[in-house]
């Protein structure tokens, strides 16, 4: 298992002193510990909460376990070299995710995460994340008949360090093909019936709403040039930027698709954000806040009428799971999630596409108990399910105690209290490992 060793920065990055953090008041200590150093940047997946539900499901399987804790570009490296040359074929769960920055808690520059990755996934079972998916979602360059009308902006950058736009096999000059797809948006989006009056931008490789924001058409360029590609570290070559027509938005409905099988859903909506600020900002609220919302616009004034909207949507979310399948040969992903945008119409538009980045969905309305408590799947049931599809794919068989009936004579004994003679011997069966796991464990790092 590869996993993130965080360690608390700043605002500017640089990497904050235990000694600091020791001075400050207790309470303060915690939250800091909380905020900087145990909340991940995109995915809850990736937190040590999670990390110790795997580590035990696995060690409950009879798997041996190495951790390879990383907080640098050197560990990464050396994990890559390691696991493409020596380390006999297993199972790897990669706890990390590619962006444009540096090597921050879970995050990884992407220039250096894809290449390992890719090493790895060509030898070992790749649990966490998609091999076949991850980097579409991260990138964004993933397409579906239900997203808003949408233009994609692939740009590429020269020897010279500038940026031009990938056509095909044709480079285009940025400004012109902007020009372009602007062009097409608001045309497409006013075939849609949406507003032409701003267009939603979408920068590939991001996180958390950090890069998504609102803009009239004519700050587009100007962004473009002067605030994103101007900003892109230099090692990176290539950035997909989406523009989208902004939808009227009222609330989100988020569906989980687990193991092919569409599972828990809950509802989301966000305050809008000034034009120019990214998404982030404004704040996101939850489900009573966006069930307050639906019945404000008409759209569900009781529960009933919510949970008639929820199973009408059902069936895009599995036309999207299959665009997904589509897009890794066939594969069924075991986890993803898919986020509707329901707009004052009621028409539902695909917001986002995501397999392991996204997080679980939780506080939703559990009928139950009456309050927004359910997480459907929960997180021990994802760690379980995970190492269950190791031990497939590896051929493994977990470790499980052999059920058997006893003869006559031992019930009775049983029922009167006497142990049978069988029963006062204590055996311990003891199950081979798969040779990848025993080649593993000799590498066995701390945590």
């Amino acid at each position: 298992m590869l996993t993130a060793c965080w360690i608390p920065k700043d605002k500017d990055g640089k990497a904050i002193s235990p000694e600091v953090v020791k001075k400050l008041p207790a309470a303060f200590r915690k939250a800091v510990q909380k905020l900087l150093a145990e909340k991940p940047l995109c995915c809850e997946l990736c937190d040590s909460k999670f990390l110790a539900l795997l580590d035990k499901a696995a060690r409950k399987s009879g798997m041996d376990i190495v951790r390879w804790p990383i907080s640098s570009r050197e560990d990464w490296l050396s994990f890559g070299k390691v696991a493409g040359e020596s380390m006999a074929p297993g199972a790897a769960a990669v706890l990390l995710h590619a962006w444009h920055g540096g090597y921050e808690k879970e995050c990884v520059p992407a220039w250096d995460y894809y290449p390992v990755l890719e090493a790895v996934a060509a030898k070992h079972v790749l649990l966490y994340p998609s091999a076949a998916l991850d980097r579409l979602h991260s990138e964004k360059r993933y397409t579906s008949e239900l997203m808003p009308p949408t233009q994609f902006l692939h740009m590429v950058r020269g020897s010279g360090g500038d940026w031009r736009a990938a056509e095909g096999s044709r480079l285009r000059d940025v400004a012109e093909a902007t020009a372009a797809a602007l062009a097409r948006l608001r045309a497409e989006a006013a075939a849609a019936g949406l507003d032409t009056k701003d267009v939603m931008l979408k920068q590939g490789l991001s996180w958390g709403g950090k890069d998504v924001l609102r803009l009239a058409p004519a700050q587009v360029l100007p962004h473009l040039q002067k605030k994103l590609l101007a900003k892109v570290p230099p090692e990176a070559a290539s950035l997909t930027v989406l523009l989208q027509a902004k939808v009227d938005l009222v609330a989100e409905l988020r569906w989980v698709v687990f193991e092919g099988r569409l599972r828990g859903c809950g509802w989301r909506t966000f305050e809008q954000a000034p034009r120019g600020a990214a998404i982030v900002k404004a704040g996101m609220k939850g489900e009573q806040e966006s069930r307050e919302a639906l019945a404000r616009a008409g759209l569900a004034l009781e529960e009933g009428q919510l949970r008639h909207m929820e199973q009408e949507q059902r069936v895009k979310v599995e036309q999207v799971l299959e665009e997904a399948v589509r897009d890794a040969a066939g594969e069924v992903p075991q986890f993803l999630r898919v986020d509707l945008l329901v707009d004052r119409q009621g028409r539902a538009w695909l917001g986002e596409r995501e397999s392991w980045g996204a997080d679980l969905i939780g506080g939703t309305y559990s009928q139950r108990t009456g309050a927004f408590t359910r997480h459907d799947p929960s997180r021990a049931e994802v760690a379980s399910a995970m190492i269950a599809r190791a031990c497939q794919l590896l051929g493994a068989k977990p470790v499980a105690k052999a059920k058997r009936s006893l003869p006559n004579v031992q019930r009775r004994q049983r029922c009167n209290g006497k142990k049978p003679a069988a029963a006062r011997q204590r055996t311990l069966e003891v199950r081979k490992r798969p040779a990848a796991a025993k080649q593993c464990s000799k590498r066995r790092r701390g945590a």
